[in-house]
């Protein structure tokens, strides 16, 4: 299967790059050299995508079939802080309830580097994982398995990704569960949004990096917080896979299906408009 074999080929061969670094700095430790990696096969990825979608979807316009139309940019601006405004809504609810029941001891102030992390994770990781899981794997599957079971075998394959060897397996549960939902959330976001990725971006962006700066300081949680509500584990704070986030996030399919069932259809009909050489 073609959607398999240019992962399976694209990161050894960005892995045989990145240790040409090894000839120059002997001092680098694995991880870096991991990271470094995962970047040449991201370039790689994104060299290689155009030629994909001429191939494979017989389509001129690779960027638009993937839900990046660059031409509207106030739409582009709108569905992007549509996203960002309701992750923000998100996390509000979160803080405000864990606020009300005593778990909050402190508010601090953002540090202008913790700010920019938080914006180069926006930039960074989450554009990358959108074009990836939301843009050109999303269209593989309903390509391959139709609307609906294309999108629940992306949200396995987002989930699964996210893998973490130093959580045990109890934590790993409620965390690949919190991020197949959200998988699905971002899914029926794009589906809602009329294909465009821009609001998927702004929702995945706006929580990953409004958490940073929660997790960094900006608010002290009490030692009194249940961790089952905060995280899968004590060792691992990520709401994702709280019982608090997973309540949030069914809660909010719940809603979004009403919605998909609008515009389901828009986009099962993106790759069959791209081999027309047409704009979903």
């Amino acid at each position: 299967m073609p959607t398999i074999t240019l992962f399976l080929f694209l990161y050894p061969f960005g892995w045989i790059i990145s240790h040409f670094v090894y000839l120059f700095n002997r001092d680098i430790s694995s991880s870096s050299l991991s990271i470094i990696g995962t970047i040449i096969t991201y370039i790689l990825f994104l060299c290689i995508l155009p030629s994909w979608g001429h191939i494979r979807w017989k389509t001129n316009n690779l960027w638009v079939s993937i839900g990046l139309d660059f031409k509207n940019k106030f739409q582009a601006l709108n569905i992007f802080f549509s996203g960002f405004i309701f992750s923000f809504l998100l996390l509000s609810i979160l803080v405000l309830v864990f606020f009300l029941c005593g778990w909050v001891d402190r508010f601090d102030n953002i540090k202008f580097t913790e700010l920019l992390n938080a914006i180069l994770l926006i930039v960074g990781i989450v554009v990358a994982e959108e074009i990836v899981f939301r843009g050109w794997l999303m269209e593989e599957m309903v390509l391959l398995f139709g609307l609906r079971r294309g999108i629940i075998i992306q949200s396995i394959i987002f989930s699964l990704a996210h893998y973490r060897s130093d959580i045990g397996l109890l934590a790993l549960i409620p965390f690949f569960t919190g991020l197949f939902l959200f998988g699905l959330v971002l899914t029926l976001r794009r589906t809602i949004d009329r294909g465009s990725l821009w609001g998927c971006i702004g929702l995945h962006g706006g929580l990953v990096g409004i958490w940073y700066l929660i997790d960094s300081g900006m608010l002290v949680f009490s030692i009194d917080t249940p961790y089952f509500l905060l995280g899968p584990s004590k060792e691992m704070v990520n709401p994702i896979g709280s019982i608090f986030g997973i309540t949030i996030l069914l809660i909010t399919i719940f809603f979004q299906r009403r919605l998909f069932a609008r515009t389901g259809r828009f986009l099962a009909s993106t790759v069959n408009a791209s081999f027309k050489d047409e704009t979903p």
